[in-house]
């Protein structure tokens, strides 16, 4: 009888680690292998072209500003990519229009990929432009006077340090502006 049981845990084992193996190689290596699409950037995301004409690699202050963001952890506490749930898209839009989803082509120039590892705070994938300077710096100083409830820590170094806020603002503004979806093709800076 004992001897059955070794010999069904055996079987279990190597059956689940094959079941395992198959799966992993049907979800990460197939897919870019049959859509050579994801290695593609999309149509309007060219480095040296935004959805405007203008430059959309960011500049040494947005840069700086990433470096900040890094810097802080906010990539802890924050993602940076839309959902395929309804309530991302809607969260994420503007002016009445749900933003797209996050596709990989939107992140083909990024090093490294700021994706975020949790939920903890909202989702900044397409908060650039949505808010002013002057909301950031109320922000920082003290995040509950903007938003109450919110669990953020303040973050007055940065308010009361003009260099690097106004880097941290220019590189939040760039977020979510390199697609095209936005009503009033509202990509102004």
């Amino acid at each position: 009888m004992l001897r059955k049981a070794d010999y069904s845990a055996v079987v279990f084992v190597v059956a689940a680690l094959g079941l395992f193996f198959i799966g992993g190689i049907l979800t990460t290596v197939i897919p870019p292998i049959v859509d050579k699409s994801w290695a593609k950037p999309f149509e309007n995301s060219d480095p040296s072209k935004g959805v405007t004409g203008k430059l959309v690699k960011l500049n040494d202050l947005e840069l700086r500003g990433r470096a900040i963001y890094v810097r802080e952890g906010c990539w802890y506490w924050h993602t940076q990519q839309t959902r395929t749930l309804l309530s991302d898209t809607k969260r994420s839009g503007w002016k009445g229009v749900d933003s797209p989803i996050s596709t990989p082509d939107e992140f083909v120039y990024d090093s490294p990929h700021l994706f975020g590892t949790k939920r903890t705070g909202p989702d900044l994938s397409r908060v650039g432009g949505k808010y002013d300077e002057q909301w950031h710096r109320t922000h920082f100083k003290n995040p509950r006077d903007l938003v109450p409830g919110s669990i953020m820590p303040p973050f007055p170094w940065i308010a009361n340090n003009e260099e690097e806020f106004k880097a941290m603002v220019a590189y939040l503004q760039t977020l979510g502006r390199a697609k095209n979806w936005r009503p009033d093709n509202d990509y102004e800076k």
